[in-house]
């Protein structure tokens, strides 16, 4: 069953709908579960947004114009790309975290941070947002933080996206 709905050209769909679902998955950290994203964590949706809009569009454009699925291979390498940016940023975000290297001076404990007075009592007050840091994991599940998680997930889409440039219609 799944074999005829994977291929070339339905991959920009399924594509979009797996960047959907991991973007669900931070949100339901961030409000269902109350845990904010860092600068880092917030760039990495970004990526998945692309993705998303990258699969709907084209997806959509093969769809109404069928005599353009002969280019539904390449779509799927342009999405290949998009996986391994995902994959590669989340990567260097694990990697900051976990300590192996220095994240941006803009978000870690190490940088040169320029606070102001207002922007202290904001949080102390309670009337601004929190301070969160870039190389702090706010969750882990066997040691693999969230940005862990979308590097090892978005190098699935990859290689799947991959594969799928490979599939040929079936029916």
């Amino acid at each position: 069953m799944i074999t005829r709905f994977y291929t070339a050209e339905k991959w920009p769909f399924l594509a979009a709908g797996a960047s959907f679902l991991i973007l669900c998955g931070a949100w339901f950290f961030q409000y269902g579960l109350g845990y904010a994203p860092c600068a880092l964590c917030l760039d990495q949706r970004h990526i998945h947004w692309a993705i998303i809009g990258i699969g709907l569009v084209t997806g959509g454009v093969m769809g109404w114009r069928p005599g353009l699925r002969q280019y539904a291979p390449y779509i799927c390498f342009v999405l290949l790309g998009g996986f391994l940016y995902s994959a590669g940023f989340a990567g260097w975000h694990a990697g900051i975290e976990y300590g192996w290297w220095e994240g941006p001076a803009s978000c870690t404990t190490t940088g040169d941070v320029d606070v102001s007075l207002n922007d202290l009592n904001a949080v102390l007050g309670g009337t601004g947002a929190p301070i969160v840091l870039c190389d702090e994991a706010a969750w882990t599940l066997f040691g693999i933080s969230m940005a862990g998680y979308n590097a090892i997930l978005s190098t699935l889409l990859a290689g799947m996206s991959v594969a799928a440039a490979f599939r040929k219609p079936h029916g």
